[in-house]
């Protein structure tokens, strides 16, 4: 089946990039690589905010910095495909989250829905607070809490890091993708840029329920690591989606799920 097929290549893309992360983390701790910064897209906000302070305007790491934008402004179009298919802390807890009996009787464990909404903004609030800490120069000041930092450079891991790998780690194998969810800043930058899409009616391929197969069984819903409601919103113009494709693989219903590209509302 057609979608066997997808989740198959998603898989292979998955792990094809988490083995080479593993492979640049351990060059980063045999020290063969200096500094993880020269790695991680989110760079386009660390040291891409803290260029624009006057008192320093100087780019560091600009590779990186291009790509970071380059994989936020993608997001327009393609939507947080980056999480679902390349990121490798994304990649790790689901697979942490696949050990989890739940997981495999196909039952995510969702929050409440108000509670779900609530901690939903926590991202934005911690994308605020880098873009400010580095526009100042004091990103070390979050640092202190990266979980790249910490995997790259465990000789230098803190309290705070510690804290955050728990969060993904440990706190991820009850609820998936719990630091995808609420607390990554760089979900956050793409969400925003997503936003902007929508505000200039940019089309953009979403997933969504086929309006002509569709059951109204949730399954697709109760299957979402993202805690999207996905049988009520029939189009899924969710910014949280990162087309992980759980809901097509769980559908009962041959073509009950399907990716289009759907131009936004105005």
């Amino acid at each position: 089946m057609k979608k066997n097929r997808d989740q198959e290549l998603r898989r292979k893309i998955q792990y094809s990039f988490l083995g080479i992360t593993m492979i640049v983390v351990v060059l980063l701790i045999n020290g063969i690589f200096c500094s993880a910064h020269g790695f991680c897209p989110y760079s386009s906000i660390c040291f891409g905010a803290m260029s624009l302070n006057p008192g320093f305007a100087k780019l560091l790491y600009p590779i990186v910095v291009i790509i970071g934008l380059l994989i936020a402004i993608t997001s327009v179009f393609w939507g947080r495909r980056f999480c679902g298919y390349i990121c490798p802390f994304g990649t790790v807890q689901e697979m942490i989250s696949n050990l989890n009996p739940r997981s495999k009787k196909n039952k995510q464990l969702h929050l409440p829905v108000w509670l779900h909404n609530f901690l939903n903004s926590f991202k934005y609030v911690v994308l605020l607070i880098t873009i400010v800490a580095a526009f100042r120069s004091i990103q070390y000041v979050y640092m202190k809490f990266c979980p790249v930092l910490a995997v790259s450079h465990p000789q230098n891991i803190t309290i705070a890091s510690t804290i955050t790998l728990f969060v993904i780690f440990i706190v991820g194998y009850f609820i998936n993708r719990f630091w995808c969810r609420y607390l990554c800043p760089y979900a956050a930058f793409m969400n925003v840029f997503q936003y902007l899409g929508r505000l200039l009616h940019i089309p953009s391929k979403r997933i969504h329920a086929s309006e002509e197969f569709c059951i109204n069984c949730g399954q697709c819903s109760k299957n979402c690591p993202m805690q999207i409601l996905i049988h009520e919103e029939k189009r899924v113009e969710n910014v949280n989606c990162i087309f992980c494709l759980k809901c097509l693989q769980s559908c009962p219903v041959e073509n009950g799920i399907v990716l289009d590209k759907i131009k936004l509302k105005k």
